[in-house]
């Protein structure tokens, strides 16, 4: 009897993996939920920023440094947040110190990247 068990547990296994219902979910789309955010700096100053938020996985991270030249925009690549969220932006324009303000990230019309101005 326990031997036709098994056999019975693998195929039942066997057949549930080959429909997909052991598969882990998926994480939402970020062409969907979630966007790359680009700064740009309406200012004759360059300014360095970085952004403090919630991911496409959920998680409160920040993003690494990026620098953005006077009168350009830099997109925080392979950095996916959330929409319908604020993160925060961390900016520098020298000599003055680091400053920071909340910055509101909307659903996504294209699903790609949210545009920022600082001025």
């Amino acid at each position: 009897m326990g031997n036709l068990r098994r056999k019975l547990t693998i195929a039942a296994l066997a057949v549930a993996s080959a429909t997909g219902v052991l598969a882990a979910p998926a994480t939402a789309s970020a062409a969907t939920a979630n966007v790359q955010i680009q700064i740009c700096n309406d200012n004759g100053s360059a300014l360095k920023f970085f952004l403090v938020g919630y991911n496409d996985q959920g998680d409160w991270v920040n993003s690494r440094f990026w620098d953005v030249p006077a009168n350009g925009c830099t997109t925080a690549w392979n950095y996916w947040w959330q929409t319908n969220s604020s993160v925060e932006l961390h900016y520098v324009r020298p000599p003055a110190g680091w400053t920071w303000h909340q910055v509101y990230v909307p659903k996504s019309k294209n699903g790609r990247t949210f545009t920022y101005h600082q001025g």
